[in-house]
């Protein structure tokens, strides 16, 4: 087997466990979205493309690791997490990740239904979050977007039922569609003058 296709395992929410064989190139998009019982995941050195939002909807991950023999993926420093080395992207995480220093965005749906999140610090580094890249992340109580962070994406907060408190830096220069739609508890917003 050499590819997983789009929503393969999507919403098989009892499943705990994932082995990847060696020959496996891709893991298409939404491909284990919604397996809320998946717990560790480890990327094998031969696949080279990992689908939009593949991870998404993972609640219980807390272990993620990259072989280290993989060129396009990477897990650096026990980070938690899946890097795009060609572009310093975060594309997908758990509850224990923590980001890198040199890692530039935060791809798209790459938190997306971490629930056990409740708190995770942006590096300076990060000039973009994506499109509902923390969106069901249900325990993120509070965030600090750091100056560097020019754009935030669609629905990127969205389903942050926990989050009380969040300040919009001067850099970002605009706030897209339903970035904190049914964010039920949010108290204080900042919001940067023109």
């Amino acid at each position: 087997m050499t590819a997983i296709g789009e929503s393969a395992f999507n919403d098989c929410s009892g499943l705990t466990a994932i082995s990847f064989p060696d020959g496996v190139k891709s893991i298409g998009e939404d491909a284990f979205s919604g397996c809320s019982s998946l717990k560790k995941l480890s990327i094998p050195a031969s696949v080279k493309s990992i689908g939009e939002g593949a991870f998404k909807g993972c609640s219980s991950l807390t272990a993620i690791t990259v072989d280290e023999s993989n060129t396009k993926y990477d897990s650096k420093q026990n980070c938690n997490a899946i890097i795009d080395t060609t572009n310093k992207s975060l594309i997908a995480g758990c509850s224990t990740t923590v980001i890198p220093t040199d890692v530039t965005s935060i791809g798209n749906y790459a938190f997306s239904g971490c629930s056990g999140l409740t708190a995770i610090t942006i590096p300076d580094s990060v000039v973009s979050i994506g499109g509902g890249a923390f969106s069901g992340c249900s325990e993120l109580t509070a965030i600090t977007i750091p100056d560097s962070v020019v754009g935030i994406g669609g629905e990127a907060f969205s389903g942050c039922s926990d989050l009380e408190e969040i300040t919009i830096p001067n850099s970002v220069t605009r706030i897209w569609n339903q970035t904190f739609m049914d964010c039920y508890t949010l108290k204080n917003v900042a919001i940067p003058p023109v």
